[in-house]
């Protein structure tokens, strides 16, 4: 039976039709599990215990020509972004990366010129965030594929996990929400943005995304981060799996929306709050943290923390802005069934 056979009554269950988490629990349902590994099902990455309180941390994230290179984007911009794609993942954990390996497959009439430009954007990008792109493999294939896995060492104490908030614990997040939205609609709708401010930040998010790393470094070693995860899924389906994994549930009272996001949503009479909750690839570090902590952050990172709301026990996930309040919809970007 090949991958699109009919196989059983009615055809096969497509992977359209359950979108990737269901996916990657049929896989896991597979698989036998590492006993060994402390990050648990669901984390944004894996790591093992390898003496002294160190453990070793790994990742790996594929950029895809079709379903996520965007009209506009250069080929230094791709090799740039499928590293910040990892780092960000590393920076919602606290750690330091040290290299990464990429498997790189490339359709053979693309320019040799073409492929040094990815390198370009790898070494950029790897060079910002102090690491070394130690190798990989190169193979032909249909389209672009870029598959990064990235390894870091970290202790083991510092680690912020997924699970651990609870109610009465502050939401806090670092950086803001919705440019990528804007980008999607402009580049993918037509839509044109207001002016030239708007139409240059919202390119920068998409093309040229930012790790949060050094702040999420700090944030690990403070250790007052009680749950954390990066947004590039959305910031609504990220609020999603904080609860869900957590048991728990977030009333949002703020979003921090850049003022080019407002002037676009107000151009087509948009929602900004749409924009900023249901996009994806901000990239932003979304976390928890008791309220008697606050006082503990440097002054330095202090004002980069947005603080959003507050953890309930009441399993509810709503938004309470401008005197109304309304449900946050557990949708974003899901590979196979995204709404982007």
């Amino acid at each position: 039976m090949g991958p699109c056979s009919n196989k059983g009554r009615g055809g096969p269950v497509k992977v359209k039709d359950v979108g990737e988490w269901e996916v990657i629990n049929r896989i896991w349902g597979v698989l036998a599990r590492d006993e060994e590994e402390i990050m648990g099902f669901n984390d944004d990455v894996v790591a093992k215990r390898v003496g002294r309180g160190w453990v070793l941390v790994a990742h790996t994230n594929a950029l895809v020509e079709s379903t996520d290179v965007l009209p506009g984007m250069s080929p230094h911009s791709i090799g740039f972004k499928s590293v910040v794609m990892n780092v960000s993942d590393f920076a919602s954990k606290g750690v330091r990366p040290l290299g990464m390996l990429f498997a790189l497959g490339v359709p053979k009439e693309v320019d040799v010129e073409y492929v040094e430009e990815i390198a370009r954007g790898w070494r950029d990008a790897s060079l910002k965030y102090g690491l070394y792109i130690w190798g990989g493999d190169v193979s032909e294939a249909g389209e672009l594929t870029l598959c990064g896995t990235i390894i870091g060492l970290a202790k083991e104490g510092v680690l912020m996990k997924r699970r651990g908030a609870r109610e009465g614990d502050v939401v806090a997040c670092i950086g803001e929400f919705g440019l990528t939205s804007v980008a999607y609609l402009m580049l993918l709708k037509g839509l044109k943005a207001p002016d030239r401010m708007v139409e240059r930040r919202a390119l920068r998010a998409v093309y040229y995304p930012r790790a949060y790393l050094e702040e999420g470094l700090r944030l690990s070693r403070l250790g007052v981060v009680t749950s954390s995860m990066d947004s590039s899924d959305g910031l609504a389906w990220t609020l999603h799996t904080l609860c869900s994994l957590n048991g728990v549930g977030m009333r949002i009272k703020s979003v921090p929306i850049p003022i080019e996001v407002r002037r676009y949503a107000e151009k087509y009479g948009l929602d900004p709050y749409e924009l900023a909750l249901y996009g994806g690839e901000e990239y932003a570090l979304v976390f928890t943290l008791r309220r008697d902590d606050l006082d503990r952050l440097p002054k330095s990172l202090a004002k980069r923390v947005h603080i959003m709301g507050v953890v309930t026990s009441d399993k509810k996930l709503r938004l309470e802005v401008d005197g109304s309040e309304r449900k946050i919809e557990a949708r974003g970007w899901e590979h196979f069934k995204s709404s982007t």
